[in-house]
């Protein structure tokens, strides 16, 4: 019997975080199940920031099952195959993406849109940011953009930048927009050309850029309420907003004035509409992102900010929390 020592990171409540300990028998694994043992992780400075915080919309809401405490924090992991069942296509010593825990074991079924194989050559810190890009990747498969359409993106995080080098990818021409000076610096070190301050002459800025015509398509990707107005104050008439971040919060709409009047379309992006009315699937977008950042097509190694100990991940919660001028990406490293 072979059993390893598994530690994952769990929630107990707002502003807690702890190591759950426990065993796992890699000789019990089934004919379709595959074991992974963690080499880095990534904290996502979104729905796991909102968790760590409390503030996530949903955790008061009966009816959703997902942010409720205790939570087991991460969503994007790579490491190395240790066990495979008999019917599984993976084998010990395959490199893997997976849509894990953070965790220094998981168990995954083979036919889960939740891992796939990473080619050799990859690097696989850099790999991490592939399900980040598969959430951005939602505002593009909704929206209606054309070549040469202006796409104002509010929200130069993880999640933001990838949507804007994404619509740059489609032809469109992106404009990064964020009150932090130094994530629109990164912006340009991902080779976003035009990126602007939030604030007073945000607008005028947007104009100069867009030869003063109003967006096309205006994302919202920060999940601040407030957006959602100043988005659809932007759109042009017939344009697209398209809500990208999980708002934390309600939000009051003019919907005369900014929605009806205006006929702008309100389209919702949330990560987890998938596979469904002809849009692809989690895998499906997982390895067509892990090429286009295997071969640079995707800049993301600027976002890697900080490399942690998988037993200091208190330390990059608050970190993401409290300096966001300076971490974006923060990596936990289960090595040892």
């Amino acid at each position: 019997m072979t059993q390893v020592k598994v530690a994952k990171l769990v929630f107990p409540g707002p502003f807690a975080l702890a190591y759950e300990a426990g065993n796992l028998d890699l000789n019990a694994v089934s004919d379709d199940q595959v074991v992974v043992k963690t080499t880095f992780s990534l904290i996502s400075p979104g729905t796991e920031l909102a968790l760590y915080t409390g503030t996530h919309i949903d955790i008061d809401n009966p009816r959703n099952r997902f942010a409720k405490f205790p939570f087991y924090p991460g969503y994007a992991a790579v490491g190395e195959v240790v066990a495979a069942g008999a019917g599984t296509d993976f084998a010990v010593g395959d490199r893997v993406f997976t849509a894990g825990h953070h965790a220094s074991y998981g168990v995954f079924g083979a036919s889960d849109e939740e891992i796939v194989k990473i080619s050799d050559g990859a690097d696989p810190q850099l790999s991490l940011f592939a399900r980040i890009a598969e959430i951005s990747m939602t505002s593009v498969l909704q929206s209606r953009v054309r070549e040469g359409d202006y796409v104002v993106v509010l929200g130069m995080g993880l999640v933001g930048n990838l949507a804007a080098q994404l619509y740059a990818r489609q032809g469109a021409i992106p404009i990064g927009v964020d009150v932090v000076a130094e994530r629109l610096e990164l912006a340009r070190l991902t080779n976003l050309e035009h990126v602007v301050q939030s604030g007073t002459g945000m607008l005028e800025a947007i104009h100069q850029i867009t030869g003063g015509k109003d967006p096309d398509i205006v994302v919202e990707a920060t999940g601040v309420p407030a957006l959602v107005n100043t988005a659809l104050e932007l759109c042009r008439v017939h344009g697209q907003v398209i809500v990208l971040g999980s708002t934390r919060g309600l939000v009051t709409v003019n919907v005369y004035d900014h929605i009806h009047r205006k006929g702008v379309s309100l389209i919702g992006a949330h990560a987890s509409v998938k596979d469904i009315d002809g849009l692809p699937s989690s895998g499906a977008l997982y390895r067509e992102l892990l090429q286009l950042i295997e071969c640079g097509e995707l800049a993301v190694e600027p976002f890697i900010t900080h490399m942690l100990p998988s037993t200091q991940a208190k330390q990059g919660y608050e970190l993401l929390l409290n300096n966001k001028e300076v971490a974006l990406g923060v990596l936990l490293d289960w090595r040892d």
